[in-house]
């Protein structure tokens, strides 16, 4: 039995580096170079920017959306109790358009987005987060995929900008080589892990169909993710929909984001546990891969914290480079590599941060297991157990 756990904590990444890089060349051949392009397809889109306590951020975040060369636009700004001048920086952009929603206590980001959904009409429901800065073409590519009327959301290209700093290079890298890759093979099974919570389109109708947002989880953008698939919606990924975003720059701050990620991923799976009976199959095997994740998680802590321990009362033998263990990481690391070198090319000049941040997959295992492991492990941990309607949270914000 131990010698099985270890062969999956040895092999899992490995299976799932193979085959994201197999079915992302496969989405990327069949379907992302023939991706509808219609300049007459043009259904209104409602944008949505919820922010507490965006200042910093909020007016350039508007600039942005107002520089769209899109013309079915209504842009709305929620204010979710901030207590700084996010409110009255973005009353500013009243005359150019923009309605102003101003909520006195703080309600959380999902309820904060409800408020919107509750008082408006039209096809779309974009949301885009007050740090998010969308290419002047981002809102009509976005929309290109919902002429397909099974279509229920819709997510952009995320990319980190400001890739000078070593951890923000780095976080610019995982979104190309795993948000990115992992998107295009999802599309493949026909669904998405989750919408990005930074730039995701929702046809209305579907929104509503599915019963709208809800706070029962950290991470809302996960949970009605699922929560439309289980109704039979499609989850679409649109690659030219570029959409740029603050990482966060510091390691506290990235360990609690991460953490609050993992947090929100066990929370879903103990809320969408049964899925059955799901319509839109695509769920499944998205659903086994997260659970093989949070398996992998949960050995590979437990392996890591025998092997210290025995390492250090001689008890345990680290394997010996060229072993067939060791060489089973090593084919691991490799994999990765070319899991990076293809998801850069598949990116080509969309590429969060280009060939410029390539090398550093070099030294992503060291930051993976120093920085995003131990926090997924402590998220995951806290998704396990029962709390109440979770507040939102955000990550560290510059101007």
């Amino acid at each position: 039995m131990t010698a099985a756990l270890l062969e999956f904590v040895t092999l899992f990444p490995a299976a799932v580096a193979l085959s994201w890089i197999v079915f992302a060349c496969l989405y990327t051949v069949r379907h992302e170079w023939r991706l509808p392009l219609d300049p007459d397809f043009s259904p209104s889109v409602v944008v949505v920017v919820p922010a507490m306590d965006e200042e910093l951020v909020i007016e350039s975040a508007l600039e942005a959306l107002l520089e769209q060369d899109y013309a079915s636009l209504a842009i709305h700004v929620v204010s979710d109790g901030s207590t700084d001048r996010t409110a009255e920086l973005a009353r500013r952009f009243e005359a150019r358009g923009v309605t102003v929603h101003e909520l006195v206590a703080n309600v959380g980001k999902s309820a904060a987005l409800q408020h919107v959904l509750d008082q408006v009409e039209g096809d779309l429901f974009l949301v885009v987060d007050a740090d998010t800065r969308c290419r002047p073409d981002a809102v009509r590519m976005i929309v290109q995929q919902f002429a397909d009327p099974a279509v229920g959301a819709v997510t952009g290209h995320a990319r980190v900008r400001g890739t000078r700093r070593p951890l923000t290079a780095m976080q610019a890298l995982e979104y190309s080589v795993i948000v990115g890759l992992a998107k295009r093979a999802e599309q493949v099974w026909g669904g998405l892990y989750t919408v990005s919570g930074a730039a995701a389109c929702f046809r209305l109708a579907a929104l509503r169909d599915a019963g709208g947002w809800s706070g029962a989880t950290v991470t809302g953008d996960i949970e009605v993710s699922w929560r439309l698939q289980r109704r039979g919606w499609r989850l679409a990924y649109e690659p030219r929909a570029l959409f740029s975003i603050q990482a966060p720059r510091r390691l506290r701050a990235l360990y609690r984001q991460r953490l609050r990620w993992s947090r929100g991923m066990v929370e879903v799976l103990r809320l969408h546990w049964n899925i059955a009976d799901t319509t839109n199959r695509a769920l499944i095997p998205i659903a086994a891969q997260v659970v093989g994740a949070a398996l992998w998680m949960v050995t590979a802590t437990a392996f890591l914290a025998v092997g210290v321990a025995g390492a250090l009362d001689g008890s345990v033998e680290l394997p010996e480079l060229g072993s067939g263990r060791s060489s089973a990481f090593l084919w691991t690391f490799g994999l990765f590599g070319l899991q990076a070198l293809v998801a850069t090319v598949l990116d080509g000049a969309h590429a969060a941060g280009g060939w410029r941040v390539l090398p550093l997959a070099v030294v992503f295992p060291l930051y993976f297991w120093i920085v995003v492991f131990p926090s997924f492990v402590a998220g995951g941990i806290r998704g396990a157990i029962p709390a109440g309607s979770a507040r939102w949270t955000r990550t560290e914000r510059s101007a």
